[in-house]
């Protein structure tokens, strides 16, 4: 039976105060729907995420103090998005808080009027919610056309988990460039006595969160000036450089990889590194890793003109169509409270918060060498991360696609490198002038 900590203790024994100021924050004059100290039922849909584990267990206890019944309704993060989407497209009343990742979907929702927006019910928060505390880069990736659309949840990026004992066995240093990843990766599939060298995502809606710094890094924005980059020469290096480690160095089946089977394989001590998220970490060192005690962190290596981390935040936002808002900004108000933010942190989930962020309950708990190399990879992420984790617009789903899908093939090896910048080039250029 897991023991409770001192930390969740200490978040349990203030819930009480938090939830009573949350209940003063809520602006009933403009927010609309019933009275959230009376209690009632709102419905809240998430993506299967480890923010979404780490917070489901704490609701019981938000429910006890509110009165407010909250229904979670959890889904694979495709699912989710859909189940979401029919939701608003519908006018449905029947979901009232939803998980929403801003840099994928933001502008598509908000041209839609598909959330609430929240300045006002920020504005006449109470002092103790600390909502100026949030990190301008998560601040600012909540935001659609000049409006705060939904609250900051996490930090998250990719970073390179590798297994220390596979290197120092081959005497192997941690690469800092993506050329050295390639070479570190062929050394270990000619080395590592049939030790996978790789793994990171190969399914074409995941790959761009991962493929990123390797555009990033070769000095390369998605857009300029609202036209696609991938006619420039570098682009097809970074397709290349990606394309080879998934292809050559890689697990079988990585074309259909997201961060969940790469987790899976390396924590079964299959694979001597994995590329993916910082959220992550938790699945890797957890109870059923079997590597705990060999992992290692590092930032994710340069390109070949600087070291470009992608910079991701999760947020959850309000439906416009929801019949309790009121109880639904208390919810919110709650999930992103520094309180219950420091409480998460116990699920490794970076907080968007500068004051958790430097708190001594959280930085204490870097105990281990694998905890202190993440916390210096996120702070990395958060200091020097591109918010772009693909190209802008009300299109994005649909760019991010166009790139996925053209990887893909180039991981397949059914077109080159060039080939594939080139369908990226012609596949963008439409889906942006629709911005």
């Amino acid at each position: 039976m897991k023991k409770t900590t001192r930390k969740s203790l200490a978040i349990l024994t203030g819930l009480g105060m938090v939830l009573s100021i949350a209940a003063c924050g809520s602006p009933s004059d403009n927010a609309g729907g019933g009275d959230a100290e009376g209690g009632g039922t709102i419905t809240v849909v998430l993506s299967n995420h480890p923010w979404q584990r780490a917070l489901e267990p704490l609701i019981p206890e938000f429910e006890k103090e509110s009165g407010i019944e909250v229904k979670v309704q959890t889904f694979a993060e495709q699912q989710a998005r859909d189940k979401i989407l029919l939701n608003l497209q519908s006018k449905s009343n029947a979901m009232d808080v939803y998980m929403t990742l801003p840099s994928r979907e933001g502008p598509q929702f908000s041209s839609s009027g598909y959330y609430e927006e929240l300045d006002d019910y920020l504005e006449s928060a109470p002092e103790d919610y600390k909502a100026t505390d949030f990190s301008p880069g998560a601040m600012d990736g909540m935001q659609a056309d000049g409006a705060t659309i939904a609250l900051p949840i996490n930090v998250e990026g990719p970073v390179l988990y590798y297994r220390k004992d596979v290197f120092d066995e081959l005497g192997l240093k941690v690469p800092g460039t993506m050329e050295e990843l390639i070479e570190v990766s062929k050394t270990i599939k000619e080395q590592g006595d049939g030790m996978i060298p790789i793994t990171l995502r190969g399914a074409s809606a995941a790959i761009p969160f991962t493929f990123g710094p390797f555009f990033h890094g070769e000095g390369l924005s998605w857009t300029t000036d609202g036209k696609a980059n991938f006619d420039d020469p570098a682009a097809a290096t970074a397709i290349d450089e990606y394309a080879t480690l998934a292809r050559d160095c890689g697990p079988p089946g990585v074309i259909n990889y997201s961060f969940t089977e790469s987790s899976n394989l390396f924590a079964q001590g299959k694979v001597a590194m994995e590329l993916e998220s910082s959220n992550e970490l938790n699945s890797v060192i957890g109870e059923s890793s079997t590597v705990v005690d060999q992992v290692g962190v590092a930032p994710i290596p340069a390109g070949s003109v600087e070291a470009a981390p992608t910079a991701l935040s999760w947020g959850i936002g309000m439906s416009p169509f929801s019949e309790s808002k009121d109880a639904a900004w208390e919810f919110m108000q709650w999930a992103t409270s520094p309180e219950i933010q420091l409480a998460l942190t116990e699920g490794e989930i970076a907080p968007p918060r500068d004051s958790v962020a430097a708190d001594p309950e959280y930085t204490d708990t870097f105990d281990t060498d694998a905890k202190k190399e993440w916390g210096e990879a996120v702070a990395d992420i958060q200091a020097n991360g591109f918010v772009e984790v693909g190209p802008v617009g009300a299109e994005a789903p649909a760019m991010r696609k166009v790139i996925g899908d053209a990887i893909g093939k180039a991981i397949l090896g059914e077109i080159t490198a060039e080939q594939a910048a080139a369908e990226i080039q012609e596949g963008l250029t439409p889906l942006l002038d629709t911005k």
